[in-house]
């Protein structure tokens, strides 16, 4: 079982809230819960597999979300207090809103939309849980690239070559 490093869902919401507020950015719910994927999906690739949040991400149709964030920050802020958080969190969170924060809900859905992990689930059945240690196997594996081409729109796809059919022999 894994130990995650900021203790609350919550606070990472709310860390990065007050943050789009510092910035001067309105931050909508759709914003936040992709920052939020990125967040644990990046997390646990840098640290070898390690959560960041005990998050429940749900496949919907708009991308991965966390369903409890969404209700509680659907119309704003909620007025509750936000843990101090581990140094070490606090500077994960900043590298993350400086590479995505101030990037459209829009494009970081569309992002969303070419991630496999989620795709998976969402064709399974929409609103599918996303389990955290599919998340991080997704994001720590490592592709080999000798069987996998990138298009130009960044989505990943393997090479296939037909298999020759055996020959009868008489």
């Amino acid at each position: 079982m894994t130990v995650p490093v900021v203790g609350s869902t919550l606070d990472v919401a709310l860390w990065l809230f007050d943050q789009s507020r510092r910035d001067d950015q309105h931050l909508p719910a759709q914003k936040l819960q992709r920052l939020l994927w990125i967040a644990q999906a990046l997390y646990a690739a840098e640290n070898h597999g390690r959560m960041l949040m005990p998050a429940t991400f749900v496949a919907s149709e708009t991308g991965p979300t966390e369903p409890t964030v969404f209700h509680i920050f659907e119309d704003s802020r909620p007025q509750i207090a936000q843990n101090r958080m581990r140094p070490e969190a606090e500077n994960f969170l900043s590298r993350i809103w400086r590479k995505y924060g101030h990037h459209s809900p829009d494009y970081l859905n569309r992002m969303m939309s070419h991630n496999e992990v989620y795709r998976r689930a969402y064709r399974k059945e929409p609103g599918t849980v996303i389990p955290f240690e599919t998340i991080a196997k997704h994001f720590t594996t490592k592709p080999d690239m000798g069987s996998q081409v990138k298009t130009s729109d960044g989505r990943i796809l393997k090479k296939w070559v037909p298999t020759a059919k055996p020959v009868a022999r008489r």
